[in-house]
């Protein structure tokens, strides 16, 4: 996996973002319509929108700017990239998920993945 692995999986959650967007229209504008669909807590799809789209920035950003990232630190950035945003997901669809253990040990190690690989990337690009 490279740096360039990184823009490509950044530009598919900013399209996944993009793609929300008609989710999160349906929960300001229409938000009985999503009863049917088992959403619980609208809410979430905002936060899901938003993450994608910045998850998915930053992904590219990181892959543009350190292009020769060793495949450990860019696995670590995509893997924490990919897996914050859809932390949001089953919220969206239980209130009581954010407390069950999986799911704490889930976005636990996501966003340590994350914050190690963007650590990392920040170390490899001044140190190259």
């Amino acid at each position: 996996m490279t740096a360039a692995w990184l823009v490509g999986i950044g530009l598919i959650s900013v399209a996944l973002g993009a793609l929300s967007g008609f989710a999160l229209t349906a929960a300001v504008d229409f938000p009985d319509s999503l009863r049917r669909f088992h959403v619980v807590d609208p809410r979430r799809i905002r936060q899901a929108h938003l993450d994608w789209i910045i998850m998915g920035i930053m992904l590219i950003v990181v892959g543009l700017a350190v292009p020769g990232l060793p495949w450990p630190i860019t696995a670590a950035v995509a893997v924490g990239g990919v897996v914050n945003p859809l932390t949001f997901v089953p919220m969206i669809f239980s209130k009581t998920v954010i407390q069950r253990r999986w799911f704490m040990a889930v976005s636990y190690a996501s966003f340590t993945t994350l914050t190690l690989g963007l650590i990392g990337a920040a170390i490899w690009h001044f140190a190259a």
